[in-house]
């Protein structure tokens, strides 16, 4: 009969933690559609201010009742580039505190109300007519079915009371140390500190743990957490995965002090908490809440330091680094001198043809066969990789130059200087241009993958227009620089000789085609290569009768 006793306790706490994840899932649910997807561009605004950085951290935890999110969330600002690894650093202190509040509310013990608060919630997510409604019942329905789940908990740990068997693991337990790497280990399996502490403060409220054991098992919970962000950092940049350490290394200096003083520690949350039996989830809460404050008020004066340390240990990858899209010449310090400012557009301009001319001499690797198959800057990444990464520069650095040039022509310039503002936005964006023509061939023919190879003749023939391509892309770098009419002219001259190989081998393509079948069955992807250095061929040539326009005052 024992045995089943035992057996009945332990079905009973694992339907209670289920019910309680699933509580805690739905209560997920409903706060992230209520904040409509805010939190990310929220944290995304934050400003260098370390205060603001730990408030929003805390407010973003309580709004959606989940730390891990948040971190997962922070991680991918960084890696995007949304937010630097320095700012960071507040919110994952923020984080740490907003996550004490559902301990706080499990301390109130609130069984009772599971039920009729699921109910009244699952009634009210019925009403689809209106949204607001029926997102208050969904998070109210979580709310009850995770406060269910503790009553339920609650009810099978009871019994630990008088079990002599469990009594002797508590005395084991008593050591701080393993207390904290077992809260560490459970927290990590069930991936939730929030739900190992309501599990703690549940048995507390039941009379199965005492202060001393429930305090570092909590510790250990917030060691434990730090595997989603570890997980959701793999593979990341090293800056985000920098992000991850932030909150580890926070995270076990907060355990080895608070362990170090746990006596006088836990004889102050005893001073100023209910000391009666019942006030033992109080107390527990509590410790959790004074203790993540008390070590965040202590880092925040040394987050610049904390960073810099971090950066040290797991510093940038310079090759990792140069793949990020970044502004090399644009300064804010110049816009009150707009010919330096121009000047400065000037050079990000042709730094981004200089992009776009490694971009076209590698265009037909993937698809011919040609080179060794990796990229000539960044060896570790494939051909094709290597070009999608520098579309994305040309993208972030189209909208990089043209905010700085609306602002350089908001200051009182003469006209000169705004129309070549007004031309280097231009050709930015036939920059751009350019880098999508090279996304759409990769789109249509991913990673260069073709059932058929061309022909030799059809590789000599693309070859033969591709090295020209590549003249008039470099050759409009100095043109760029210079706004140079001279040099935008000779670009139109050397391109003339492009349009003239176009026709011919076009013509000599669809020869082929009626003599040898293997012609026909590259057809499409020999095309599609024309095509594409055909349009980049014409915005090269846009680009010089741009420069030329401005060069004569405007005039077509």
């Amino acid at each position: 009969m024992e045995s089943q006793s035992v057996l009945s306790n332990f079905l009973l706490f694992a339907g209670g933690l289920a019910v309680f994840l699933l509580g805690m899932k739905s209560l997920n649910a409903g706060l992230r559609k209520a904040s409509s997807g805010k939190i990310a561009g929220w944290l995304s605004s934050i400003t260098g201010n370390s205060i603001s950085a730990l408030l929003s951290g805390a407010v973003a935890t309580v709004a959606v009742q989940s730390s891990s999110m948040v971190m997962l969330t922070l991680i991918g600002l960084v890696q995007s580039q949304i937010l630097t690894f320095t700012q960071s650093l507040g919110v994952v202190l923020g984080a740490e505190i907003g996550t004490t509040t559902m301990a706080q509310l499990i301390a109130f013990s609130p069984g009772e109300l599971g039920l009729p608060l699921f109910a009244v919630g699952f009634f009210l997510s019925l009403v689809r007519r209106n949204r607001a409604v029926a997102l208050a019942g969904e998070v109210l329905s979580g709310l009850g079915l995770l406060f269910f789940g503790l009553k339920l908990m609650g009810m099978a740990v009871e019994p630990l009371r008088t079990s002599e068997q469990f009594l002797s693991v508590l005395t084991t337990l008593e050591n701080p140390v393993l207390c904290v790497l077992a809260g560490a280990l459970m927290t990590a399996l069930i991936q939730s500190s929030g739900a190992f502490i309501a599990i703690l403060i549940t048995m507390a409220q039941q009379g199965t743990l005492t202060l001393e054991v429930a305090v570092p098992l909590m510790f250990g919970a917030n060691v434990g957490t730090c595997i989603t962000a570890a997980i959701g950092s793999a593979g990341s940049m090293r800056a985000a995965r920098r992000v991850f350490l932030a909150q580890l290394f926070f995270n076990l200096t907060y355990v080895i002090v608070f362990v170090t003083f746990l006596s006088p520690w836990l004889d102050l949350v005893r001073a100023i908490s209910p000391s009666d039996a019942a006030g033992l989830p109080r107390q527990i809460a509590n410790a959790h809440t004074f203790s993540n404050v008390f070590m965040a008020i202590v880092f925040l004066p040394f987050l610049p330091l904390y960073g810099r340390f971090l950066t040290r240990l797991l510093p940038d990858d310079p090759e990792e680094t140069g793949r990020i899209p970044a502004v090399w010449h644009l300064r804010d310090s110049a816009l009150a001198t707009p010919e330096v400012a121009v000047g400065l557009a000037r050079l990000e301009v042709s730094r981004m043809n200089k992009i776009l001319g490694r971009m076209s001499r590698a265009l037909p690797e993937p698809f011919l066969g040609t080179g060794r198959g990796r990229d000539l800057i960044y060896s570790c990444l494939p051909v094709a990789e290597g070009l999608l990464m520098r579309e994305e520069k040309l993208d972030f650095l189209e909208k990089k130059v043209t905010a700085y040039l609306i602002r350089v022509m908001q200051e009182a310039v003469d006209e000169p200087l705004i129309r070549q503002a007004s031309a280097l936005m231009a050709l930015a964006k036939e920059l751009e241009a350019a880098g999508d023509v090279v996304e759409t061939l990769l789109a249509d023919f991913p990673s260069g993958e073709v059932s058929f190879e061309l022909t030799d003749e059809g590789k000599r023939e693309i070859g033969q227009l591709h090295e020209q391509v590549c003249r008039e892309v470099a050759a409009m770098s100095l043109a760029i620089a210079e706004m140079s009419s001279q040099r935008a002219e000779a670009v139109l001259a050397e391109g003339r000789a492009f349009d003239r190989m176009f026709l011919e081998l076009g013509f000599t393509h669809i020869l082929r085609i009626r003599n040898r079948p293997e012609s026909e069955r590259t057809h499409d992807l020999h095309m599609e290569l024309l095509r594409a250095l055909d349009l980049l061929h014409h915005q090269a040539m846009s680009m010089a009768r741009t420069i030329i326009r401005t060069a004569d005052g405007g005039k077509a």
